[in-house]
């Protein structure tokens, strides 16, 4: 190859301050995960402590916030998939469906049950002081972007809530609105762990809120 025609094969993958390229998709975004921490979780916050259990934690070292306390947040996008139920302690490696079609020729294949879960983006609103963690100004205040995988319970608080307000308030898009999300305890017998819910509120994201959250989702 050319150095010319080197060049051109760099500027084409390059980021600007113009326009983004073509080449440059949602996989080149830097999200980093949310964990709600429970009792076998070794998550080890910025300052050397563990995390708090029941908390939520950014790229596992932020805590977003405490157990039963809700936070504020966009939801960005939410994918629905499906995945082979393989038990905890099991070695296989659970196959994924992300299609109704590859849902049903999974199940025919499968010695497993499938299970629905799904993939949510949230933008957060941050600590003005800790760009760090916080890298997106957005109007007056900073931002931060998460994804969090949800399943079963999570799933149900989350997700389907999620696509319940989408599917009957089709003018209202569910980034035009705050929702709370907060890390709640499930008891069920002996056993008992926290899972994330989300209710929505009143209060809408500011205009430079949503400019920045439409033109993340129509990249």
């Amino acid at each position: 190859m050319s150095k010319k025609n080197e060049l051109a094969t760099e500027s084409a993958n390059a980021l600007s301050t113009g326009a983004l390229p073509d080449t440059i998709d949602a996989s080149d975004i830097d999200i980093p995960r949310i964990n709600v921490v429970q009792k076998t979780s070794d998550i080890t916050c910025r300052d050397g402590e563990p995390a708090p259990y029941g908390s939520l934690v950014l790229d596992k070292s932020i805590v977003l916030s405490q157990p039963e306390t809700p936070i504020k947040v966009i939801p960005l996008i939410a994918t629905k998939q499906w995945r082979e139920d393989i038990p905890y302690d099991s070695d296989d490696v659970p196959r994924i469906a992300g299609s109704e079609a590859e849902k049903n020729q999974l199940a025919l294949d499968s010695e497993y049950n499938l299970l629905e879960f799904a993939e949510i983006t949230f933008l957060f609103e941050g600590n003005d002081d800790d760009v760090e963690a916080f890298p997106l100004p957005l109007g007056k205040k900073n931002y931060a972007m998460g994804r969090i995988n949800v399943a079963k319970d999570a799933y149900r608080q989350t997700f389907k809530r999620l696509a319940t307000f989408a599917v009957f308030n089709k003018k209202t898009p569910i980034h035009t609105r705050l929702w709370n999300l907060t890390s709640s305890a499930i008891t069920r017998g002996k056993y008992s762990w926290f899972a994330p819910s989300l209710t929505i509120t009143q209060d809408e994201p500011s205009e430079e809120v949503v400019s920045f959250v439409e033109g993340f989702i129509n990249q």
